[in-house]
């Protein structure tokens, strides 16, 4: 018992406790606005510490960790479209766009197994096509700065909301 409290285990384990009680009290202690941002701010942070790890680590300055962060935000945001939906209803905005059935692609989206899996597996998927891509043509310095900040253009011109229904 004593080993198990020396100060080096618990400097390992006390950071892992305090995130698992603050993951269990504070969506019982704080209002939902109060959550919804701290949810926010939690996202964020692992996008900054996205950059930080390429950009301390290999020096290379990724200007497109937006494309990873917006194919899970996505991934996310049509599974939670299909939850709040009634059996053979549709997401209302498909209406703007006159489409009658649900895309067999947003289907396995009403799966919240599923999701999960997809919010980590295809932002993955991208990461390493474009990833192969650049360190295949041995890409650096501010040329990857560059090629990453147009790849995030280009997803972005591509799911920014005028073609029907990506």
């Amino acid at each position: 018992m004593a080993d198990l409290l020396s100060s080096r285990n618990l400097r390992r384990w006390l950071p892992w406790a305090l995130i698992v009680l603050a993951a269990l009290v504070l969506p019982v202690v704080l209002p939902p606005f109060r959550l919804n941002l701290l949810g926010r701010f939690l996202s964020l942070g692992i996008v900054a510490l996205g950059v930080d790890l390429i950009w301390g680590y290999t020096g290379m300055l990724s200007l497109g960790q937006g494309i990873f962060f917006a194919l899970g935000g996505y991934a996310l945001a049509m599974y939670l479209q299909l939850n709040e939906l009634k059996p053979g209803e549709l997401p209302e905005f498909f209406s703007l766009y006159g489409v009658k059935s649900l895309p067999a692609f947003w289907q396995p989206f009403g799966s919240p197994l599923f999701t999960l899996v997809a919010i980590w597996v295809i932002p993955a998927l991208v990461a390493g096509v474009l990833g192969y891509l650049v360190f295949r043509n041995r890409i650096k310095g501010v040329y990857f700065s560059i090629l990453t900040q147009a790849a995030l253009l280009v997803f972005f011109n591509f799911f920014n909301g005028q073609q029907k229904l990506i």
